[in-house]
């Protein structure tokens, strides 16, 4: 399997987002949404982290358990899990605020009604939900997305967007116009973030040695900050 080349370079988006405002999440009760194991730690792991710290409750919620990653790895979805349970628990989230969906892996938007009757149940009043953005390149990413923001309105409670495959396969222009702001990340919970993304390993090579998540796709995760769409 060829490895995924980002079409826009970091230095690209760098000058871009160095002035962005910068954004103090709210201390309440949060759920986070990842379509497969690691996209809450590659998106907003530094915001868990925080979040954890300060004692605020957090709730993740697995869509899928990524299982039709890569076809030559056999039984995917029981590494992927454990790994994402490891990197949880690194950032600050216990396995039993681990919700399992178990929605079929790159085909969450024939489930999106089913996802929005899961969610319905689990988000109250007065809690965060954040998700992938709706436009993140990725069909999963973007049904997630969709799904968020109907469940966000029903419920009446803040909505915040994280993004990945947004920074490889978007232009900054994608941006303009919207409510972009960061999260500037300590030096301990960039610590804690990467430290949690070091248990994704199998999402780092191919069995023939071939980079999955490349050293070029996980320079977006090295910044000393998280970019979100509020």
């Amino acid at each position: 399997m060829p490895t995924v080349v980002p079409l826009t370079p970091e230095t690209e988006w760098l000058p871009k987002l160095r002035h962005l405002p910068n954004w103090e999440p709210p201390l309440i009760p949060t759920l986070v949404l990842a379509p497969h194991p690691d996209d809450e730690t590659l998106g907003a792991g530094g915001l868990i982290a925080r979040l954890c710290e300060a004692g605020v409750p957090v709730v993740v919620v697995a869509i899928t358990d990524g299982e039709n990653a890569y076809a030559d790895t056999q039984n995917m979805s029981e590494i992927r899990v454990q790994e994402q349970v490891k990197a949880l628990y690194r950032l600050g989230v216990p396995e039993s605020k681990v919700r399992r969906l178990r929605l079929p892996d790159r085909d969450v938007s024939a489930c999106e009604d089913r996802l929005v009757d899961s969610l319905l149940p689990m988000i109250k009043g007065g809690m965060h939900l954040v998700a992938p953005w709706k436009r993140d390149f990725h069909p999963d990413h973007e049904a997630a997305g969709r799904v968020a923001a109907r469940v966000a309105e029903i419920r009446g409670v803040i909505l915040t967007s994280y993004l990945f495959w947004t920074w490889h396969r978007g232009v900054p222009e994608m941006l303009e116009g919207l409510s972009v702001e960061k999260v500037l990340l300590t030096d301990a919970e960039l610590h804690t973030k990467r430290y949690a993304l070091e248990a994704h390993a199998s999402q780092f090579e191919h069995a023939d040695g071939q980079p999955i998540l490349s050293p070029e796709l996980l320079m977006p995760t090295q910044r000393d900050y998280e970019v979100y769409i509020r």
